[in-house]
């Protein structure tokens, strides 16, 4: 998980990435049940440089 700063007056984000992403994160890594409830949270999205977004969801 990548957490982005907000910008001025507006709430930050997050960044849900599958564990080969290329894209380096410094973020928690978060077991496959805690990623899919993550991405349903407000403010979090599936990174689109890797598999984030084919995460199986129920």
């Amino acid at each position: 998980m990548q957490h982005l700063p907000a910008p001025a007056g507006g709430p930050g984000s997050r960044v849900i990435h599958h564990e080969s992403c290329w894209i380096p994160t410094g973020g928690a890594e978060l077991t496959l049940d805690q990623a899919l409830r993550e991405l349903t949270r407000p403010g979090s999205e599936a990174c689109t440089a890797c598999e984030a977004p084919r995460l199986p969801r129920s």
